[in-house]
């Protein structure tokens, strides 16, 4: 099964996508299948993933970024993974395993690639529960109008790590359905890429184990993790006081993990990093 990233021109996220790549192959194997989808227009960027032997599909999003509220435009390249199953280079895959690039690979994946969710698998977000004031969303599509009510409280899934079902979502449409419903509904809504699909998909989301997607600042990080996400604070960020709270638990020593995957140079540039 393909490991799947999404990447547009900012630097700090292709050296995250490095080290994610790094580690996959150190569990899985220098073979292992990945892909990265790239909406930017840096050739440095792509020099450097070509270097890195890394696998590049450049996509041209559906979901327009300029039609996104400021602050989704801001970080339009999340909104990438939204349109896995529309692109071409993975029309011949049926279930693909996306990770934001902010992730360390640290213990085996064959027992997550055994598992074919219906929709989706995402394991729970505890850390940033978010709420809504709608009682229902709607969106237009081929000029028929649609309702998707909202659950309340909202049950939280984190879209850091996503088993997609690619086959099932480009079904009847669903894949188009969705878009639709994100271009409408994008502003509305607070928590981006993450709270579109828990909104639209809700409980045809399947639970994964905490394991496969764990916050470094988990309690039981260092000792059952699979796949580590550094979705608060990153690896090379020490001195952000706003994080304090989530430099926590096992985040030192996950970080030290993180790093030894880096050169010195690429540690120099780190450095460089506001």
């Amino acid at each position: 099964m393909k490991t799947v990233f999404c990447l547009d021109d900012k630097l700090h996220y292709r050296v995250l996508l490095t080290v994610a790549v790094r580690s996959l192959r150190a569990l899985q194997g220098e073979d292992a299948p990945c892909l990265c989808l790239y909406a930017g227009h840096d050739q440095a960027i792509l020099d450097a993933l070509a270097a890195e032997r890394i696998p590049v599909a450049r996509y041209q999003p559906r979901l327009d970024p300029a039609g996104l509220s400021p602050y989704g435009q801001k970080c339009a390249g999340c909104f990438l993974k939204l349109e896995l199953a529309l692109v071409p280079e993975l029309a011949q895959d049926d279930m693909v395993l996306y990770c934001d690039t902010d992730v360390l690979f640290y213990r085996s994946l064959n027992e997550l690639f055994g598992q074919r969710p219906t929709y989706m698998g995402m394991a729970r977000e505890y850390t940033a529960p978010f709420y809504h004031e709608h009682a229902s969303l709607s969106y237009t599509y081929r000029q028929q109008h649609y309702v998707v009510p909202m659950p309340f409280p909202i049950w939280t899934f984190s879209s850091g790590v996503v088993l997609y079902n690619l086959a099932r979502l480009r079904k009847h449409g669903l894949i188009d359905h969705f878009l639709a419903f994100c271009a409408e509904n994008e502003a509305r809504i607070g928590n981006l890429d993450q709270s579109l699909l828990n909104y639209f998909f809700g409980k045809r989301i399947t639970r994964m184990e905490d394991r496969w997607n764990c916050p470094p600042y988990r309690a039981e990080c260092r000792e059952q993790a699979h796949i580590v996400h550094f979705h608060g604070p990153k690896p090379w960020e020490r001195g952000k006081t706003g994080l304090v709270d989530l430099r926590v638990n096992h985040f030192t020593y996950m970080r030290d993990a993180w790093m030894d995957y880096l050169t010195q140079e690429e540690r120099h540039v780190l450095q460089q990093l506001p």
